[in-house]
């Protein structure tokens, strides 16, 4: 409990997020809400060069921390990692699957042959390729790229054949990139550190490991992605430009639960009458004669702030719902009317308030959606109270397949498929996500229908 008080008039913050105004002469002119304005100044800057720990990298964002601060931002909005869940698992179907390239010689049409390749199977299930691949389909969904490390056998150390061993996914927040040296253009290798703020001493440099020597370096990484515009090495969530309404959708929850625990006792507006305070006066200069001490101002300021945090602590908070609260009021002769406590409610408007809170959600939902780059539909959200009809859906996700995952499959695939390419040199087999092709219930027989196999 705080009081604030200029002369009569002041304020009381019970610290449950209400505030109450109160005015001793009983002439004040009510309660004012305050107001915050937060200034968001978000920079993504990719591409200057940021000494850490005595490397030159690429930042990830001015302070080096967008993966953290994308994180955060998720674990805040309701709906953040659910829609980004759905996305991973639109794009994973049913999961990686070994394809030939083929044409279909009716109509000259490209067509993928899923064929079965059991040795390159048994081999990258020794290392859990499905794992590798989903938890790097995790980083690509939400920053649009991944790290991922190569480590090779001992044998070239001994003038014998390499081969790639396994692959391993490199966390996100643990990885940037060396800057490119002068009169280079790309990085040449990866760091892997405690970002944004690592110790040194626990610190790793990897060599960027290349394609057209894949048994160059014992270890080396690589960082995948899908290309943001403008941006020269590290690429941006897809959803970057919605972070100011996803924090609106994260910090509304929040908002209406203390609106909901405080606004029970209404903010009120205190009025005492200066009679009452005249004769608390003539008390306290009567204790002060008795003791022998002196009478300061003081001493009433300070009894004004206590009865005021006594007053308002007995009509604030869930806890006193319900409850009532007498005042008597009296004939004052100076005054020539009555006198008394009077409490007055403030009305806030809370239909209102709520309302406008609601559409502010929606349309912060409908933002949310249209950055991540998916159908409500799909996404599970539910705007402006419409539920979606299963052919919308069955659309929805026809649409989503034929536009939305050709590229994600291209850049998840890639380190796999060269992990392929160089332990396999020469083979046709390719990697790909394979998914199954959805169809209308009426167009699947009766007996394989949905309803008839639960």
């Amino acid at each position: 409990m705080e009081v604030r008080r200029s002369g009569n008039f002041g304020f009381v913050d019970p610290g449950n997020g209400s505030l109450y105004s109160f005015d001793i002469s009983g002439r004040g002119k009510g309660w004012e809400p305050s107001s915050i304005m937060l200034n968001h100044n978000r920079n993504t800057c990719f591409t200057r060069k940021m000494s850490v720990a005595g490397y030159d990298i690429v930042p990830m964002g001015d302070n080096n921390d967008m993966p953290g601060e994308v994180m955060r931002l998720l674990d805040r909005f309701y709906a953040g990692e659910g829609i980004l869940g759905k996305i991973a698992g639109l794009q994973w179907g049913d999961g990686p699957r070994f394809y030939e390239d083929a044409i279909d010689d009716t109509d000259n049409r490209f067509y993928k042959k899923w064929v079965l390749a059991p040795d390159i199977e048994s081999d990258m299930s020794s290392w859990d390729y499905r794992i590798c691949m989903h938890r790097c389909l995790v980083d690509l969904t939400h920053m649009q790229g991944f790290f991922i490390k190569f480590v090779r056998n001992r044998a070239p150390r001994i003038g014998g054949r390499g081969k790639l061993l396994r692959l391993e996914h490199i966390p996100y927040q643990r990885a940037r990139l060396l800057y490119p040296p002068p009169g280079k253009n790309d990085p040449e290798g990866i760091v892997v550190g405690d970002f944004p703020f690592p110790d040194p001493e626990y610190m790793e440099r990897y060599p960027m490991f290349d394609p057209a020597e894949p048994f160059r370096y014992p270890v080396s990484a690589r960082y995948y992605n899908i290309y943001s515009f403008c941006k020269d090495f590290v690429s941006t969530p897809r959803f970057l430009g919605a972070f100011d309404w996803l924090e609106i959708a994260g910090t509304l929850a929040p908002l209406l639960h203390n609106y909901n625990l405080n606004s029970s006792a209404l903010s009120l507006h205190i009025e005492s009458p200066q009679g009452y305070w005249d004769k608390v006066e003539e008390r306290l200069k009567s204790v002060c004669r008795k003791r022998g001490e002196t009478y300061t101002v003081k001493m009433l300021e300070d009894y004004k702030d206590e009865c005021m945090e006594k007053f308002a602590g007995g009509i604030t908070g869930m806890k006193n719902v319900g409850k009532y609260m007498h005042t008597t009021r009296f004939w004052s002769d100076e005054a020539n009317d009555f006198e008394g406590w009077k409490v007055t409610p403030i009305d806030k408007k809370v239909k209102d308030y709520i309302e406008a809170q609601i559409r502010i959600s929606n349309k912060a939902d409908a933002a949310a959606t249209s950055g991540f780059g998916i159908d409500p539909v799909l996404a599970n959200l539910i705007l402006e109270n419409k539920l979606s009809s299963g052919s919308e859906k069955l659309y929805s996700i026809k649409v989503y397949n034929a536009s939305e995952t050709a590229i994600p499959d291209m850049i998840l695939c890639k380190p796999v498929q060269e992990y392929i390419n160089a332990n396999w040199p020469g083979t046709d087999i390719r990697i790909g996500l394979y998914r199954n092709v959805v169809s209308q219930e009426e167009n699947v027989s009766p007996g394989n229908r949905m309803k008839e196999n639960i």
